[in-house]
């Protein structure tokens, strides 16, 4: 029969791969035909199969031959007749073989993402599916190690990443039981393993859950009871506890225990790898016959350096929180009667706290005034004007339904919005009416003159043709360019609300080199005042004479956190951009939710609309001017004194300084909205566009309801700044949750070296990598182990060992 070869599209494994992988699929030494490795020849015989088939291989083309069925392949074709896998099983076990610049090609991990690459199932007595571990390989830039994962089927075709409440049992259930009594039972530390020691013809199971779940074994132990148990340890601290565990559950209850340490390994190494490096049945079977008994009274393997620390040694680890400073909660009597409906109804709604609706509804009503409306905080210095808009921002983790919250407090502007648009669209219509209209009389008026001049005749008078495009009224706009908000302000002088969904994405981009002209802009934007010209070749010249914009977006903990290390470092973005968003809220989200399931408000939703209507149908050419009354002036002075003070003399990160330096336009402009939020709701009782030329008063409860305003706000600055006012404790609970999800330390033993080499933000010196392992030894989550040199000396790097609670949460 002519010899077949499988084809394959992966890239054939060759040289001392080859080799390797050819020991971990059955044992037995390769003798080569004349002793020379160069020509790759050679005759290998399966002494693990029943039918013990002769193979020719050639390891430097990666290929062999069965003479005797007349077929032949690659190590993936003989690794399918071997053990009777699928192409897509066999390639999944090749690739372990093949170098690192090859490895994935079965197929490659999409880099930067974690894949499957096998699952292993744990069955009944039965055979019935009780649930299933998966090995993760990760994409080849996460700078990670494998991960498992567990999950259990549904009931209904489909499965729960959780295995609360599953009965517990040894992996290969059914195997383990149906092996006659006097056969040894081979125990690794994983899955992979125990398909390894399969494939030798020996009997073997593990627990699910790898080196930190050895406990299972008491669940179980009945499985091992009079049987002769071998425990094979893995190279490393990890594995030796994990033998030392699973042994001292067994050792009552087996009629032999042995525990083996596999020689030669490297560090971290497990049977798998002592068997692609050569090892065979016959060789491991001799290392159990040499091994002792173990009495329960020791473990030869477990150095005196290397102690297994029980569980009661730690010290039970105090919670370490999320490092965030308390932050008040917020108070529906600080918005205007009119607005709180529709903020209750939102909240309510969505189960969101109060703040998230009640921040949009400001950044509404700045957005709707702009500079339709200014205060004039001073009684006589009248050079001295503020502006209504406003920057805001939500800050909450993704999935806190921050853009639904927006989308419905804004509901309203989009519908007005809307209507202006149409209207505007009309009036393009008649306009090009009239353009059309117009060039019919402007060629009539030619003609005519022409004939007159030819003529002698009075030439004829020219048409007055005035017919200038409308302007579209706007007020709100999304994911606009600088260039295009700038050409809209100039059609709409009194203000734009910009709304970004995710504002780190904005941030990023004004950071970008050669975007210096559009962060001027929108630091002169925040002001509301100041004019801004805009000079391009093409385009001429775009004048605004006071640049006006509120802002409204999301922002999400962790890139907040990311960003202002970065922005408040001494550079170009530490120029009070961030500072500006004053109306930047941090709640908290709280446990509690119930179903909620109603129509919304339509009562509070109409009530909302009449007063923006309101606001942003004031006459942008005569604009209101406003001063606090005589209660409220007082308020205002001593308010402000304090504020001054405060900054001059108080402890305060410079950023958290900057910030509330801000409030000196925050509290009036605030005075001011909430005043016109009134008035709206009333009917403008009190000024309208006949009387705008005169000063209106800002009364006493719209004063102090600002203030208190700002009161709350602080406490929420607080909490922004303090990941760099503080960031030591933020530091130590960001490595804590690095820890928990497997990112380090998944042998329960990480270095401070390891931790730098990640570069996460807020772990990126060696300074902040040793003040957040401290605080997390004196909260108890770790301790620190002797200190040890790297493999190619050195100086030592600092080691600490993980609390056994974090490597049960990992397992």
């Amino acid at each position: 029969m002519a010899a077949a070869s499988v084809a394959t599209t992966h890239e054939p494994i060759t040289g001392a791969s080859f080799v390797q992988a050819f020991h971990a699929l059955g044992g037995g030494e390769i003798r080569w035909d004349d002793g020379s490795c160069s020509q790759g020849r050679a005759q290998r015989f399966f002494t693990g199969k029943p039918d013990g088939w002769s193979l020719t291989i050639n390891a430097d083309k990666g290929v062999c031959h069965d003479k005797v069925a007349g077929l032949g392949g690659d190590i993936v074709w003989l690794a399918q007749r071997a053990n009777g896998w699928t192409i897509r099983e066999a390639l999944e076990w090749a690739d372990e073989y093949r170098p690192h610049s090859q490895r994935g090609t079965t197929p490659p991990p999409a880099k930067g993402k974690s894949q499957v690459v096998a699952r292993y199932d744990y069955v009944d007595e039965t055979g019935e599916l009780l649930y299933q571990v998966q090995r993760w390989q990760p994409g080849f830039d996460e700078g990670r190690d494998k991960s498992f994962t567990q999950r259990r089927p549904d009931g209904s075709g489909g499965w729960v990443n959780k295995v609360d409440g599953v009965r517990r049992v040894p992996y290969h259930l059914p195997q383990l039981l149906a092996a006659q009594l006097g056969q040894l039972v081979f125990i690794p530390e994983g899955e992979k393993d125990v398909h390894t020691l399969e494939r030798l013809g020996l009997v073997a199971t593990c627990n699910s859950g790898g080196a930190s779940e050895g406990k299972q074994f008491a669940e179980y132990s009945n499985t091992i009871a009079g049987r002769d148990a071998v425990i094979l340890s893995d190279n490393d601290k990890a594995g030796r506890k994990h033998a030392a565990a699973v042994a001292a559950i067994l050792q009552p209850v087996a009629a032999s225990l042995r525990v083996v340490e596999l020689p030669g390994l490297p560090d971290k190494g497990d049977v798998t790898d002592w068997v692609a490096m050569g090892g065979t049945r016959e060789q491991l079977l001799q290392l159990v016959a040499d091994t002792e008994a173990w009495d329960g009274e020791g473990l030869p393997i477990i150095s005196e350096a290397e102690s297994i620390a029980e569980e009661s040694e730690w010290p039970t680890p105090e919670p370490l929180g999320d490092g965030l400073p308390e932050v008040a909660k917020f108070d529906r009597e600080l918005l205007p009667d009119s607005l709180r409906p529709q903020v209750e109804d939102v909240a309510e709604r969505m189960q969101l706290p109060l703040d998230f609706p009640a921040i949009a509804a400001i950044a509404c009503l700045a957005g709707a005034v702009g500079r339709r409306a200014v205060i004039q905080p001073k009684r006589a210095d009248s050079g001295w004007t503020e502006a209504a808009n406003l920057f805001a921002a939500i800050v909450a983790p993704p999935g806190s339904m921050k853009s639904p919250c927006i989308d419905a407090v804004t509901k309203p502007l989009n519908i007005l919005q809307g209507e202006w648009r149409r209207e505007h669209e009309d009036a393009m219509r008649g306009h090009a009416f009239a353009v059309e209209q117009a060039e019919l009389e402007m060629a009539a008026y030619r003609d005519q003159y022409k004939a007159a001049c030819k003529s002698g005749k009075p030439k004829p008078t020219r048409p007055e043709i005035t017919n200038n495009e409308p302007k579209c009224k706007r007020l709100i706009m999304h994911d606009a360019t600088f260039e295009a908000l700038h050409k809209t302000m100039a059609e709409n002088p009194r203000g734009i609300l910009v709304i970004r969904d995710e504002l780190p994405g904005w941030w990023a981009q004004l950071d970008r080199e050669g975007r210096e002209g559009e962060r001027t802009f929108y630091l002169t934007a925040w002001g509301g005042n100041s004019p801004f010209t805009m000079d391009r070749i093409g385009r001429g010249s775009i004048n605004v004479d006071a640049c006006c914009v509120s802002m409204l977006g999301g922002i999400q903990p962790g890139r907040l956190r990311s960003y202002l290390n970065d922005a408040l470092a001494d550079g170009p973005s530490n120029d009070g951009l961030i500072q500006r968003f004053q109306l930047m809220v941090w709640p908290d989200l709280g446990g509690d939710w119930k179903y909620i399931d109603r129509k919304p408000n339509a009562v509070a939703e109409e009530r909302a609309a009449r007063i923006y209507r309101a606001l942003a149908s004031m006459d942008p050419e005569k604009q209101v001017r406003f001063t606090f009354d005589d209660a409220a002036q007082q308020l205002f002075v001593e308010w402000l004194t304090r504020l001054e003070l405060r900054l001059r003399n108080e402890q305060m990160h410079p950023a958290l300084v900057a910030h509330l330096s801000k409030y000196r336009k925050l509290m009036p402009a605030l005075a001011l909205i909430f005043e016109l939020a009134d008035r709206a709701g009333g009917g403008f009782v009190g000024f309208g566009s006949s009387d705008s030329g005169q000063m209106q008063n800002i009364g006493l409860a719209n004063a102090a309801r600002a203030a208190s305003f700002c009161d709350y706000l602080e406490t929420h600055a607080v909490r922004v700044y303090s990941c760099v006012s503080n960031p030591h404790h933020r530091n130590a609970s960001e490595l804590l949750n690095k820890i928990k999800s497997k990112r380090i330390a998944v042998n329960g033993i990480f270095t401070a070296r390891e931790v730098l080499r990640k570069g996460w933000t807020g772990l990126d010196t060696p300074e902040r990598v040793r003040t957040a392992c401290e605080l997390l030894v004196d909260y108890g989550w770790i301790r620190e182990l002797a200190l040890e040199s790297g493999t190619n000396g050195g100086r030592p790097s600092q080691r600490y060992e993980i609390h056994p609670e974090v490597t049960h949460e990992q397992g």
